[in-house]
């Protein structure tokens, strides 16, 4: 108890500290008193010994001899006479003998000899007696014709030997009790701020930080007041600006996309962002290992990155390098991290990781964009220049041959000008620069006019068209003519890839969306194709022929893909070698309100 309370410390202090200086002080008062008094008698048994012994050394000797052997008393002292022959006298002056020399001495050059204690010589001396004087009596030749002994006991009138110890011990008495009270109030009032400080600097260890204590002195405990709420201050600020750094740090990494990975020297992950969370999750999901902890670490990387975290360390400077984890190219740059205190001890790495298989697949696609646009561009060309030169040649009498020869000429400049047209679209419609009129349409419009535009070309064919057209119109924003042109190029490659069976057009409604199906039961497109039919200039069968109407540019698809996403819709495609083919293009409807 006394170990926890600082008022309890303060106040015990402060009352042994007077207790012990008010006991000193008695004890030095007492013994002050006491030697007063001793001093006191003396003084007065010295000048009664001197008043009596004049007195009766004037006497005549016969008055004197009537007085030997007498003894006068009083309430507190004792008068002794006696001759110089007497049996008591001769004791004394034995007693007298035992003395020392200075003693002795002063008894016989300037009487009278103050002594302490009881008188030993007297035959039945006053116990309570303490101090007694010795003088001797002469004549008027000097010669010593009698004793005079005067006694004093301890309880003489006025003695304050009895009322002096009662009157300190009632001083000491009352100043305790007086210096309690002081030092309760004292120390209560020293150790209030204290222990107010102490409250806040226990909530101020929660987080409390905008606790402050009340200052109402100037002195050192208020000084220290101030300096805690300055303190406190300070932390609250920094504590604040941490908190908004913190989150700022937090913000950032959550919008990254890269993945950020921190570990310690163990592997054990420190910091994850969302998307390191995704990719670890995914990988610990795809391993199918049962895990002991939930906590990411690097059993969790692959083999690669954890080489890469060990070189880093081992070289102690950031690497950069490329891999490739759950199917994706990644770039990583793998940085050590240091202790705060320690710049050359190693506290873990920091792994910032990119996905770069896009970037990898746009490069490839660039690349193949400009072999493609080569190839399309050096068959029509080359065609092109050779049959001029026979025309510049007169290759041929006949005019029949000649007009053929025009014909493939205007047919492959007709189709370097579509290629042109589409390479064109297509760029201005992933630049955003395509310019197309929204308005409210009826789908369902769109498709029986195209319908009715192949319908002379898929009789032809021998091949059968099915119209199935929902119950009621289907509204939907966008560009007719646009719309059209998607229609359009789907039906015209259902067409030239289907050589026996029919093509279906079929619209519904789904889900407050429009749905156009076009469907043949022509050649269909195998499994490994289905995802990049909408890329440019992919052909599912490399080694077709473009003879005549069959041959496509190759980009006719990527177009349709991008206008249909220019209209806020989606198209898939299924389809199996031998069992034709089917895509889907899903439009939002506009509400009735807007169509009226």
């Amino acid at each position: 108890m006394v170990r926890r309370s600082v008022v309890l410390k303060l106040w015990l202090t402060i009352i042994g500290l007077v207790v012990i200086v008010l006991s000193i002080l008695a004890v030095y008062l007492q013994q002050f008193f006491n030697s007063y008094v001793a001093e006191m008698q003396r003084r007065d048994l010295t000048s009664q010994a001197v008043l009596a012994s004049d007195l009766l050394r004037n006497e005549p000797d016969q008055t004197l001899q009537n007085q030997f052997n007498k003894e006068w008393s009083s309430s507190h002292s004792h008068y002794y006479l006696f001759s110089s022959a007497s049996h008591t006298a001769i004791s004394l002056q034995h007693y007298i003998k035992s003395l020392s020399p200075d003693e002795i001495s002063q008894l016989s050059t300037s009487p009278p000899l103050i002594l302490s204690g009881v008188p030993a010589f007297l035959t039945n001396p006053d116990q309570q007696t303490n101090v007694f004087a010795i003088s001797p009596i002469k004549n008027h030749g000097g010669r010593i014709t009698a004793y005079l002994l005067i006694t004093e006991s301890k309880q003489f009138a006025g003695n304050p030997n009895y009322t002096i110890p009662a009157l300190i011990v009632f001083a000491v008495i009352l100043g305790t009790i007086l210096t309690t009270g002081l030092a309760f109030v004292v120390s209560k009032n020293l150790s209030r701020p204290l222990l107010e400080m102490n409250q806040a600097a226990e909530r101020l260890a929660k987080g409390q930080f905008d606790i402050r204590v009340r200052v109402v002195t100037l002195d050192e405990v208020g000084r220290l007041g101030k300096t805690f709420n300055h303190v406190a201050a300070e932390l609250e600020q920094s504590m604040l600006a941490l908190t908004q750094e913190k989150e700022q740090m937090a913000g950032v990494l959550n919008a990254m996309m890269d993945i950020v990975i921190a570990t310690d020297r163990g592997g054990v992950a420190t910091l994850l962002n969302p998307s390191a969370e995704q990719w670890l999750r995914r990988a610990r999901t795809l391993s199918m290992r049962e895990q002991e902890t939930d906590a990411f670490g690097i059993s969790d990387w692959p083999g690669e990155l954890s080489k890469l975290q060990q070189n880093a360390l081992n070289a102690r400077k950031p690497i950069n390098a490329e891999l490739q984890w759950l199917g994706r190219d990644l770039s990583v740059t793998m940085t050590p991290l240091y202790e705060p205190d320690h710049v050359t001890e190693l506290r873990g790495t920091l792994a910032v990781m990119r996905d770069i298989t896009d970037e990898k697949r746009l490069d490839r696609l660039r690349k193949d964009f400009v072999a493609n646009v080569s190839h399309e561009l050096r068959t029509p060309l080359t065609l092109l220049q050779g049959y001029a030169e026979a025309l510049m040649d007169n290759f041929g009498e006949d005019p029949l041959q000649q007009e053929e020869l025009i014909h493939i000429i205007h047919d492959e400049t007709l189709r370097m000008r579509r290629l042109v047209n589409e390479l064109l679209d297509l760029a201005q419609l992933e630049s955003g620069h395509f310019s197309m009129h929204m308005d409210t349409i009826d789908i369902c419009s769109i498709v029986r006019r195209v319908a009715k535009k192949f319908h002379g070309a898929i009789q032809e064919r021998g091949l059968q068209l099915h119209l199935d057209e929902a119950a009621d119109e289907l509204y939907v924003l966008g560009d007719a003519d646009r719309l059209e042109q998607v229609l359009t190029n789907l039906v015209d490659n259902a067409l030239r890839h289907t050589k026996t069976g029919s093509i279906t057009l079929r619209t519904e409604a789904s889900d407050h969306q429009a749905v156009v199906r076009v469907t043949d039961t022509g050649e269909g497109i195998s499994e490994k194709d289905l995802p990049f039919v909408f890329e440019r200039f992919y052909k599912a069968d490399k080694a077709r022929i473009r003879t005549g109407n069959t041959g496509g540019t190759g980009i006719g698809l990527a177009i349709v893909s991008s206008l249909i996403r220019a209209h806020h819709g989606e198209i898939g495609v299924q389809s199996a070698l031998g069992m034709g083919t089917t895509i889907t293009i899903i439009i939002p409807l506009v509400n009735d309100n807007s169509v009226e």
